[in-house]
């Protein structure tokens, strides 16, 4: 290059190598900005944000707090990372304008004109000028909307928190009436049970007196000369019973004519 440009070797060299720095660190940070943008954006998604506690409507009131303290701490340090991140590149790029600027000022000198690979150069600076520019207005706005996002939704977290917070004394009473509630049903149910299963041993005992009542009746009916027999022992038991009683009188009235006689 040295060979074919008119201006002082040194002068162009110097310039060229310092906006090549500056291009390399320029891609550098602008790398690191996209990423910080996408890490934004997966954590929101994922749920790592800020107050975007994965905590259910039943879950406690401390686990949600820890929730709600980690991700202001993930969001404080994300945010202090965009804006050094933000401050570098608007330096950089800054400084890279000024530097294209000053190998454009070598360039402009009358009485040296420059070669065409020169401008070629300086041509090629400013369209990676530009890229930078457009990709760095590009990640900035996709960083903006999802700190947006990511307030927003945290702002809902918050109030959604505060309304458990609020209302988790009733909440609590209705989960206690609940389970008295549940406690009751389930010993009606056993008392049920208890019931149906006395009934049951109910209905098995007359069924089973049923059966020997019919059994002796079959049995009765088959044997007429049983009843025969049992009625004579039954008028036996009462003519015992006449001449007992008419001895134990006569027996009476004879003793008390004795003793008054």
């Amino acid at each position: 290059m040295a060979s074919t440009s008119r201006l002082p070797p040194t002068a162009w060299e110097a310039h060229r190598k310092a906006t090549r720095s500056l291009e390399s660190q320029l891609d550098e940070k602008l790398t690191k900005y996209s990423t910080l943008a996408s890490s934004i954006a997966r954590g929101q998604e994922g749920g790592a944000i800020v107050g975007n506690g994965s905590s259910s409507a039943w879950s406690g009131r401390g686990d949600s707090a820890a929730d709600m303290e980690e991700g202001n701490t993930n969001g404080g340090t994300s945010r202090a990372e965009h804006a050094a991140l933000d401050h570098d590149i608007s330096s950089l790029l800054q400084k890279l304008q000024s530097s294209i600027a000053a190998l454009t000022a070598l360039l402009d000198d009358p009485e040296v004109p420059p070669s065409a690979v020169q401008l070629h150069a300086v041509q090629r600076h400013r369209e990676v000028l530009t890229d930078f520019e457009r990709d760095f207005r590009r990640s900035k706005d996709n960083i903006r909307h999802a700190i947006d996002r990511r307030e927003l939704v945290g702002k809902v977290r918050g109030d959604i928190d505060a309304y458990k917070v609020a209302h988790a004394s009733d909440q609590e009473a209705l989960l206690a009436e609940r389970g008295r509630l549940d406690n009751s049903h389930s010993m009606i149910d056993g008392t049920l049970e208890q019931a149906y299963a006395t009934l049951t041993d109910f209905r098995s005992q007359r069924q089973t007196l049923t059966n020997v009542a019919n059994r002796m009746t079959t049995t009765a009916s088959q044997i007429p000369a049983l009843n025969g027999i049992m009625t004579m022992i039954g008028r036996r038991r009462r003519r015992d019973s006449i001449i007992m009683g008419l001895l134990i009188g006569c027996g009476t009235v004879i003793l008390l004519l004795y003793m008054f006689r």
